[in-house]
Order: structure tokens, then C-alpha cells, then sequence
């Protein structure tokens, strides 16, 4: 889905967001329920006690979940932030400086994983918290890794499927660094595509145009259902195709079409793959 909101543009949360997209008006996590998002609320100036959200210095927020008294559990909002990938929903983040003021938005974001941290609750009493840590999602970046020349990876096909599926299940514990380990996630996925193409674009059915330096032949990663144009990967919605079809795939008049019909072809294959 195309959200209409530009990165540090500040809004009204209930003119701007809840009239027309909806979801809860009070507290931190917000669940459409009948749209691909979650929003994120976070800032401390919001007078909110009990919550440490912090941005880190490569851009990632550690996030804390929902549960205002005593251990937070994953549910509602918090698994929902867990499961966004595999559900396909965007996480939008919007800080605010202080209480009534309006949010600003800071971009789409991934869950890359989250750890149990002790915070106090909104009575001052220790708890088990959960923290999220969520990194920036940043199409540029991960289209740009897709594409890279290199050698194909020295492993079966099987054991590459093995390695993308893991990547594409929800995040588990954290790592020391959120982004390296979102796009080795997102590396995965797209040796296992690569290789399940077999140098042959999966939406037209032709070779791929060239061979690299490298020697292998020249495909690209599309993401099928595109988890805010990108994200955590999942190789049951992601192709590999030619440039000319990726290309038709985003800004073809007939993409919605071509989309439908690619997404049938890899479903079929991996349903195959997964009973095999």
C-alpha cells in the first residue's frame, strides 16, 4: 500500500491518521483493522511513564511493547508488531515531543527482533518488558542489494530454501546490530530466488539478458506482496525476473496483472518444494 506521508512531516494523529485510515486513538501501538499498517507511536514528551523508546546511531528504534502494568506479553499489539512481516502489514513510526502536539513521521520500519528488558510500569514497579528493535526500511538499500553481482552461492537448492524460509520467519531474539542482520535475512531470500530461477526470468520465461563477470546469469530479486516495498523477506512472494519485467512489474499498465500471474507461478513451485 502507498502511504501519503512524507519522512519528518508532522500531522494531526486524529485528523490525519485515525479519520482516515483509523485504528486505536489512545496509546502507543494502533491496528487498522482492515489495513495492510500498524502505527507506531513513540516520544517521551507524549508524557507516556514506563516506556524507554530510544533511536540508535545507525537510525534502528529500540521499541517498547504494549502493557502499561506488570510483565508485558506478546499479545495483541506487541504480537502484532512480532508478525507483521509474515501478515504482510507496514510499521509506521511517528514521534512526538510533547503532550497534544503533532507527530512526526520518521518512516517505515522492520521488526528485525526483540529481547525482555526490566523496566519500571506506570506504577514504578519493576517488570519484564518487551523491547522491539526496529530497523529502517529503506527500498533504495535492499533493491540495490538485490542487484548486485556476484557469485551464486555454493549449496543445493534445498538448502538455500532451508536458509530463506528461516529468514522469513518472524524475528526472533535480537542481534548486536538490527540492520546487518535484516539484510543478511534479505541476502538469504534472494540466493535461494535467484538460484530457483535458474538464470531464467520467472515472469517472461526467457534467459536472463546477460551473464555477470562473475558468471552468473543476470536476474533480479521483485518482491511480489512488497512488505512496504521491501522488508523481511519471504521467498513465496518474491521472483526472480529480468530487468525489463521488474521494471513492467512496478510501472507497467498491466502490473496488477502481472503480479497475479507471477505470484501463481511461485506458489505453485514452492508448494511443490515444500511437499517434496
Amino acid at each position: 500500500m502507498h502511504w501519503p506521508f512524507v519522512i519528518h512531516q508532522s500531522y494531526v494523529r486524529r485528523l490525519d491518521i485515525h479519520q482516515p485510515f483509523g485504528g486505536q486513538q489512545q496509546g502507543g501501538i494502533s491496528t487498522p483493522a482492515k489495513l495492510p499498517g500498524i502505527f507506531l507511536f513513540t516520544g517521551h514528551g507524549a508524557g507516556i511513564v514506563g516506556y524507554r523508546d530510544e533511536f540508535q546511531a545507525d537510525g534502528s528504534l529500540r521499541y517498547t511493547g504494549q502493557g502499561r502494568v506488570g510483565d508485558m506479553r506478546m499479545v495483541a499489539g506487541n504480537a502484532a508488531i512480532l508478525d507483521h512481516s509474515a501478515r504482510g502489514r507496514d510499521l509506521l513510526v511517528l514521534s512526538q515531543t510533547k503532550k497534544g502536539s503533532r507527530v512526526r513521521f520518521e518512516g517505515l520500519f522492520v521488526c528485525a527482533g526483540w529481547e525482555i528488558e526490566r523496566q519500571p510500569d506506570i506504577n514504578g514497579q519493576e517488570r519484564d518488558a518487551i523491547v522491539f528493535n526496529l530497523a529502517p526500511l529503506r527500498e533504495t538499500e535492499l533493491e540495490a542489494d538485490d542487484m548486485v553481482a556476484e557469485p551464486a552461492p555454493i549449496s543445493t537448492l534445498a538448502e538455500l530454501r532451508t536458509k530463506a524460509m528461516a529468514a522469513a520467519a518472524p524475528a526472533q531474539g535480537i542481534q548486536a546490530n538490527s540492520a546487518a542482520t535484516l539484510f543478511r535475512r534479505s541476502r538469504d531470500v534472494r540466493d535461494y530466488v535467484l538460484a530457483r530461477a535458474g538464470g531464467i526470468c520467472e515472469s517472461c520465461k526467457l534467459p536472463a539478458p546477460f551473464t555477470t563477470a562473475s558468471g552468473r546469469p543476470f536476474l533480479e530479486a521483485h518482491h511480489i506482496r512488497r512488505l512496504s516495498d521491501g522488508g523481511p523477506d519471504d521467498p513465496r512472494y518474491v521472483a526472480g525476473i529480468c530487468p525489463n519485467c521488474h521494471r513492467q512489474a512496478h510501472y507497467g499498465s498491466d502490473h496488477k496483472k502481472l503480479n497475479a500471474a507471477l505470484l501463481s507461478a511461485v506458489h505453485l513451485f514452492e508448494a511443490v518444494a515444500q511437499e517434496s
